[in-house]
């Protein structure tokens, strides 16, 4: 790790960023630094038992420099992406209507996930692979998506990781990818904020969100449906300060009924069970022989059994016998909260090989 802090963590050069910027305005102001203080602090990010924010709150507050972590020990790389992360951008906000109309003659991808689940992290990564991959084809017929793709993807080469939609936002990106035959696949890539997906399940299939959500979808394109299973959350529902008011399986089985009853799943070529945060899955396991895709198909039988039988249901009882997959992913080991400090490709490229 103690190489050049001008390349990506993954050996591609990268725009050497801007010294950290002074804060505008006090942050804390009666924090008195002191070196038994600065020393503490410093020690908890070398345990990593702090998050990037945090890291970013006593930089701010003066307590210690990225110079000092340098020297302290934490890693040239890390400590550029923590400069990258202090002056990561804002994703613009997209209301539904906001959108272009979804361009015909593509098959369009829609993530379905509950708020945080990871749904802009899982999509840089796919789209990150794909280019790294050279099978990336932006298609200019909506710069905005353009932009969003590559402001998620450049995040990802400096080693942070997308921001979460802001609530309420959409996005759209449409690019084709290459297959091995060299034949092009056009893809209409939808992301959806999850806190709508929650409402939808609130407030029932008969309100504007929904109206306003199918409008933009319905169309003669055949669609992929990815639900974001997220791992992480699904750990801690039981938890006494758990912040979610409905379990993730209920809400995505109202969205897949949101689906069936306005014939979307009609024109649906498969629905992906991916479960995201693999990794800690993967912890509860250690020793184990089984492959990754067994461990998650188990995980989705054991956990999201309603789910999983929901879409087999919705399958039979329709006459569009669309695929059922279940996946793995994980974007890479994270630390500190938001950095990444080593992307894991092949969950990626599994992903984007079913697509095509």
């Amino acid at each position: 790790w103690d190489t050049d802090p001008n390349t990506s963590i993954f050996g591609t050069p990268v725009t050497p960023p801007p010294s950290a910027p002074v804060a505008t305005a006090p942050v804390a102001p009666t924090y008195q630094r002191t070196t038994a203080d600065k020393s503490i602090e410093i020690q908890k990010v070398l345990a990593q038992q702090v998050g990037i924010q945090d890291i970013i709150d006593r930089i701010n507050q003066r307590l210690y420099t990225y110079d000092d972590l340098e020297a302290a020990g934490v890693p040239k790389r890390i400590v550029t992406s923590f400069k990258h992360y202090q002056n990561q951008n804002i994703t613009k906000f997209y209301n539904v209507e906001d959108l272009p109309p979804m361009d015909k003659g593509r098959t369009d991808v829609f993530f379905v996930g509950i708020p945080a689940s990871g749904k802009s992290v899982m999509l840089s990564g796919l789209l990150f692979y794909a280019k790294k991959a050279g099978i990336s084809i932006p298609d200019s017929y909506n710069t905005e998506g353009e932009k969003y793709d590559a402001q998620i993807t450049s995040d990802l080469e400096k080693g942070i990781l997308a921001k979460g939609t802001v609530s309420g936002s959409y996005n759209y990106i449409a690019t084709s990818l290459k297959d091995e035959k060299n034949k092009t696949h056009p893809l209409n890539i939808v992301e959806v904020p999850g806190e709508n997906y929650a409402k939808i399940f609130e407030n029932g299939l008969e309100n504007d969100e929904v109206k306003d959500f199918v409008n933009h979808i319905k169309n003669n394109n055949r669609k992929i449906l990815i639900f974001v299973l997220d791992a992480l959350d699904h750990m801690k529902r039981l938890d006494a300060d758990y912040h979610n008011d409905y379990n993730q399986s209920d809400i995505y089985i109202s969205i897949l009924n949101m689906f069936r009853k306005h014939r979307i799943l009609e024109k649906t070529d498969a629905v992906y069970l991916v479960v995201n945060k693999f990794d800690l899955i993967k912890k509860e396991r250690i020793g184990t022989q089984q492959s990754d895709l067994t461990i998650a198909d188990e995980f989705v039988k054991e956990e999201f059994r309603n789910l999983l039988n929901n879409c087999i249901n919705a399958k039979e009882s329709g006459n569009n016998k669309f695929k059922i997959k279940v996946f793995p992913f994980s974007i890479g080991e994270v630390v500190y909260d938001k950095i990444l400090r080593e992307y894991h490709p092949e969950y990626s490229k599994n992903i984007i090989a079913q697509i095509l």
